[in-house]
């Protein structure tokens, strides 16, 4: 399955078609491309099943929903895209009720899936989490970080020994180790070796549709936690005062952002940040609001991305809406 087109594999696959949606670690009515689309896929499946901390709008659409322990009541590694530190998280406190972590929930289903059918599920039927985390090191994450054990990370976070420049030993992530102007894996996975213009998507609508990240939280994250809220109360579109007069729109109308995909309704702000042939969205979850910026992005694949990950990316950059008063 292609997760990039989430919502057209579940309506079109059909070779088996697809009876039962697992879902962990992601909101899917949140962050996946075109909401209205993901909507109907979700009434395709038999059972919806989400392993969640929080009341997400893909839980609001599951059959069965699994609580998953918080990192107050689990050992798990800490580490992140913002900084090179590594940390171990211990165990607080014991799993609050009916909280399992991740891997104990898949080895519960693993062990039941196996007791119906033998054989029918390779995970683990049995699992420590402690011990599981311990097996995520090795001598390359020691020798990285400088530790000699994970126990190290006791006595506080070890930074990774890296240099602060990419590619400072001129050594690159490519067949030759040099910077290649003309790649022969280009050409052997569908481009050209040689760069070329490509013609960029044709508007579809009168306004380019931004929907970047927030700097309050990473896709429907950390932006529903009620203190972290106080910062970011609601959403907002941000559109330019000269696009704002030509539609009769003023600072802080309530407006309707709109195209082929869908429709979304929130407050305006009138900002020169933004060019006069943009409207921009943060792609974001808001506790109880069912903005949604997903509901206007389409999942038109992108001309890349499928030697990384095995599927196109999608065009997020070449999105198009336009922008009427309520």
């Amino acid at each position: 399955m292609n997760i990039n087109k989430t919502a057209e594999m579940l309506l079109t696959a059909d070779a088996p078609p697809i009876r039962v949606l697992w879902i962990s670690c992601k909101n899917v009515l949140s962050q996946d491309f075109d909401r209205p689309k993901m909507l109907e896929a979700f009434k395709k499946p038999e059972i919806i099943v989400s392993v969640e901390q929080f009341f997400t709008q893909t839980v609001e659409l599951s059959d069965i929903v699994l609580p998953v322990t918080t990192l107050f009541e689990e050992y798990t590694i800490n580490a992140s895209y913002w900084h090179y530190w590594l940390s171990v998280n211990e165990q607080a406190i014991k799993p609050m009720y009916e909280a399992k972590s991740n891997i104990e929930i898949a080895a519960a289903l693993s062990a039941r899936m196996n007791k119906l059918k033998p054989g029918s599920c390779t995970f683990p039927t049995e699992v420590d989490p402690r011990q599981w985390m311990i097996r995520e090191f090795n001598q390359d994450i020691y020798d990285l970080f400088g530790i000699d054990s994970w126990e190290d990370l006791k006595n506080g976070p070890a930074k990774a020994k890296m240099h602060p420049a990419s590619w400072h030993d001129l050594e690159f992530g490519t067949p030759s180790k040099k910077y290649e102007f003309r790649p022969d894996l280009c050409a052997e996975h569908g481009h050209q070796a040689l760069p070329e213009f490509k013609e960029a998507r044709k508007p579809y609508d009168k306004l380019r549709l931004l929907t970047p990240h927030t700097k309050f939280g990473i896709h429907s994250q950390f932006i529903n936690i009620d203190w972290m809220a106080e910062f970011n109360k609601k959403p907002y579109c941000y559109l330019h005062p000269g696009a704002a007069r030509e539609r009769g729109i003023s600072d802080g109308d309530q407006v309707r952002v709109f195209n082929k995909v869908g429709e979304v309704e929130l407050e305006v702000k009138l900002t020169e940040n933004v060019p006069a042939d943009v409207v921009m969205m943060y792609e974001a979850w808001f506790k109880n609001n069912s903005y949604n910026c997903q509901s206007v992005v389409d999942d038109t694949s992108s001309d890349m991305g499928k030697y990384k990950t095995g599927a196109p990316g999608v065009a997020i950059h070449d999105q198009f809406a336009d922008v009427a008063k309520v």
